[in-house]
């Protein structure tokens, strides 16, 4: 095994490395701007408004258990076959439901240096052993993920546009990634924020995965779409798979509400894609005005920056957390892998969010008048 760290199984209620959120009050009284969680700063569309004040008037009932409609509309909207999706509440779930029916005790679940906190957790509750493949430039590395196999490896889980880093392998590589690995080990290209990086890359990575019986694609409607609050995501998987996966899956997991607002938000695809446009160009923006100030961005392809103040540590990174609460009253994320102390995460918001965001930035690169 080259260049990677393996953590032991453990209970899943053993504590993470994880670093709190502010809870103090605002001290000026100021409105909170929460900009720690990736989620859209967009209400939802009107079509997307309608849908669920149709679907609320039906609350007393369940939803399709088996989403027909929903994903009737996903396979329209992304060349897929229907019977090849399977729903969840958000794509976390389906990431549990996956390690169930491929991971026990003992077996190995690989991912890279700075994967997405989630698949950690999901390797705890099944009891795996975590191993974690070497980044290059914070970037997953193909060549140290399939270094990393072992005959006990079953699970690959690999963000793409990963979070927390925001960084993108592009989609060659994770072909050499799905063609080297063993037929045995289930691939996972998790897209949760796939959109961002853009709707054709999203299209390639299911091409990548038509065919291979070994390859599952996890997206969700909880970024892109903004309907974190509703819990609905999808994944694309071999056939063969379906039957064991809705086994595994709660029987109505999906709520009447859920299904109704990705639909929805499905036929509005044009409203999507412009807010989307908008947070790529205030991502660029955003990047080059703090870079500017002497506060580095990570490369990203999400909705999303991970940041640091150049020449400075995980103090620093503390005080910037601090400092955009008690001077805008603007809410970050701290880091919570180990090894990214030094770094700091916020998702972009409107223009003027992102503005009160980079002027606060600027009185703490100024310091004290």
């Amino acid at each position: 095994m080259a260049d990677s760290i393996t953590s032991g199984p453990r209970s899943y209620l053993e504590p993470l490395n994880l670093r709190g959120r502010i809870s103090k009050p605002q001290p000026k009284g100021l409105p909170l701007v929460n900009l720690g969680f990736n989620e859209l700063p967009y209400g939802p569309s009107p079509k997307v408004a309608a849908a669920v004040a149709e679907a609320s008037a039906q609350v007393a009932s369940y939803g399709t258990p088996l989403c027909d409609g929903l994903r009737a509309a996903l396979a329209q909207a992304n060349g897929l076959d229907a019977d090849q999706i399977i729903c969840g509440n958000g794509s976390e779930e389906l990431l549990d439901v996956i390690a169930r029916n491929f991971v026990r005790p003992g077996d190995e679940v690989l991912i890279s240096a700075y994967g997405y906190i989630q698949f950690e957790m999901v390797a705890a509750r099944q009891g795996a052993t975590l191993v974690k493949a070497a980044e290059a430039d914070f970037t997953s590395d193909v060549d140290a993920l399939l270094g990393a196999v072992t005959p006990r490896t079953r699970l690959v889980f690999l963000a793409n546009p990963n979070n927390p880093t925001g960084t993108v392998l592009p989609v060659s590589e994770l072909k050499r990634l799905v063609e080297g690995m063993p037929s045995d080990v289930v691939v996972v290209l998790d897209l949760a924020y796939g959109e961002f990086t853009g709707f054709d890359h999203c299209a390639e990575v299911h091409a990548l995965a038509e065919g291979r019986e070994n390859v599952i694609v996890t997206r969700t409607f909880s970024k892109a779409y903004g309907l974190a609050g509703l819990r609905c995501g999808w994944a694309h998987a071999p056939a063969a798979m379906m039957p064991s996966l809705y086994a595994a899956r709660g029987m109505g997991s999906v709520n009447r509400l859920a299904q109704a607002a990705a639909t929805a938000a499905l036929a509005d695809l044009a409203v999507v894609k412009a807010r989307v446009d908008e947070i790529v160009a205030e991502r660029r923006r955003v990047a080059a005005a703090l870079a500017d100030m002497g506060i580095t961005a990570l490369p990203s392809g999400t909705n999303f920056l991970l940041v640091r103040v150049d020449g400075k540590g995980a103090e620093a990174a503390e005080a910037l957390v601090v400092h955009f609460f008690d001077d805008a009253g603007i809410i970050v994320s701290r880091t919570r892998e180990a090894g990214l102390e030094d770094w700091l995460r916020f998702s972009l918001g409107t223009p003027d969010q992102n503005d009160l965001l980079l002027q606060s930035a600027r009185n703490f690169m100024e310091g004290p008048a």
